[in-house]
């Protein structure tokens, strides 16, 4: 008898500790954010003249060097795209690289340091200009030997054209027409897409949808999770000025502020130039606050956030935002633990 009550003993209490497990980490994990994968955008290498969208030869091999030397996860697009179309957790820290435009400088400086060390790219190119033989861009037969030689490609439109801005049919065109470059010159249309200037829409997405294309990269900062939106993912853009080395390993080891439920809906603002911003966090931050600086009247500055509820917050805008585009960073710092998003509308 002693041996039934035994084992009926620790059969129900083991039952009874399997449950409370469940139940406690189904409420604990639904409260922790994902590690996520930081995305990085690169322009120009060693140009010193365009400073904006120019890294310097220094930073970026001091950037190739840090990841390589702490053996930090490097995951290709696609592999992310995979991941999001699979609905995994992006529960190890990982990065990715990305190169828009094709400039001459990517070719002869970037991609032998990619290509040798084994680490994966994704070049974004817009056809138009390449079809057209420009000084200072990737040839055809730069690109093709690129891709034999392990790259990966991207779509970035034709005529790398403010999207938002232009009508439906003006917008389809161009698509089409970078369609017929890559069939031509290639053979295939890469699967990736990135937004040109990082704009997009609701009415933009829905474009991309009827073209059968399932993920959009923009230019806005921020670590990409499950939580994100599929047609606007975030990627962190390098230049002289961010692009220093203490900045770029920040992003590399900053891990993904999840929210949802994000406000307002669309990325374009028409007529609203001081929108109403909220967004629920999912993370629990163990009462630390969130620090969200955005760029109202032209000047980067610290926004108030106020909490509505425990888990949903409004960012407070001291000015109206300019024509043009309007950015959002926000982070937060848990158990010593560095979280970031980002955000970016296009004003109109």
């Amino acid at each position: 008898k002693l041996v039934v009550i035994n084992f009926f003993f620790f059969t129900n209490f083991s039952k009874s500790l399997f449950l409370f497990l469940v139940i406690f980490f189904s409420y604990t994990l639904s409260a922790l954010s994902e590690p996520g994968v930081s995305v990085f955008m690169y322009h120009r290498f060693g140009e010193n003249k365009y400073p904006s969208t120019n890294v310097t030869e220094e930073q970026f091999l001091s950037h190739i060097n840090y990841v390589i030397s702490n053996e930090i996860k490097i995951l290709k697009l696609e592999q992310i795209i995979e991941m999001l179309d699979r609905n995994e957790k992006f529960n190890d820290k990982a990065i990715a690289f990305s190169v828009d435009d094709a400039y001459s400088s990517f070719y002869n400086i970037a991609w032998p340091v990619f290509r040798d060390n084994k680490i994966p790219v994704t070049l974004f190119i817009s056809t138009d200009i390449i079809d057209k033989n420009t000084t200072g861009y990737m040839t055809w037969a730069e690109i093709k030997q690129f891709v034999d030689e392990g790259g990966s490609l991207g779509q970035h439109t034709s005529t790398h054209l403010h999207m938002p801005l232009n009508n439906v049919g003006d917008i389809k065109r161009d698509i089409l027409d970078s369609h017929r470059s890559w069939i031509k010159n290639i053979g295939f249309i890469p699967k990736l897409f990135a937004y040109p200037y990082g704009e997009t829409s609701n009415e933009v997405v829905g474009i991309l949808k009827e073209f059968d294309i399932s993920h959009a990269f923009g230019q806005h900062s921020g670590v990409i999770s499950s939580f994100d939106n599929r047609y606007y993912l975030p990627r962190f853009s390098l230049n002289e000025r961010f692009g220093e080395k203490d900045r770029f390993e920040f992003a590399v080891n900053a891990y993904s502020l999840d929210v949802k439920n994000f406000l307002p809906t669309d990325m374009l603002l028409m007529d609203n130039s001081k929108p109403s911003i909220e967004f629920n966090i999912v993370k629990n931050l163990k009462g630390a606050s969130i620090d969200c600086f955005s760029n109202p009247g032209g000047m980067w500055d610290k926004q108030e956030v106020i909490n509505i509820t425990k888990d949903r917050v409004k960012i407070k805008l001291n000015e109206d935002y300019l024509e043009g585009r309007a950015r959002i960073n926000c982070t937060t710092k848990v158990d010593d633990q560095w979280y970031w998003f980002g955000y970016q509308f296009l004003v109109k």
